[in-house]
């Protein structure tokens, strides 16, 4: 049994205003925390990320939802790399250990 287009509706629509709450939330703590560094570090900041998805992938118990949910995360990726570098959220600056800065 599928659930009503409108219960399914209304379910994306909250889960997209969460989405958006806890991303602005994160993203002031980055930021905030980042302060804390002469030069922050893109990769430290991936790799919390990174730990931070596996604690949330190993809070869900049964296996089945876990990797449903992984794939949800791996499919939801590319759209949203997509809509920030349309909304121009490129600005880190690369630096490569012993070469000049690009």
């Amino acid at each position: 049994m599928n659930p009503a287009p409108e219960a399914l509706k209304a379910w994306k629509a909250e889960e997209a205003r969460q989405a958006q709450i806890l991303a602005t939330a994160i993203d002031a703590a980055i930021q905030e925390t980042a302060k804390q560094f002469e030069a922050p570090i893109l990769n430290a900041v991936c790799g919390a990320l990174v730990t931070i998805q596996a604690a949330v992938l190993s809070s869900v118990s049964d296996p089945h939802n876990r990797k449903e949910l992984r794939k949800a995360m791996e499919r939801a990726l590319p759209r949203a790399l997509a809509e920030q570098i349309a909304r121009g959220n490129g600005h880190s600056q690369t630096i490569v250990i012993g070469a000049p800065r690009q």
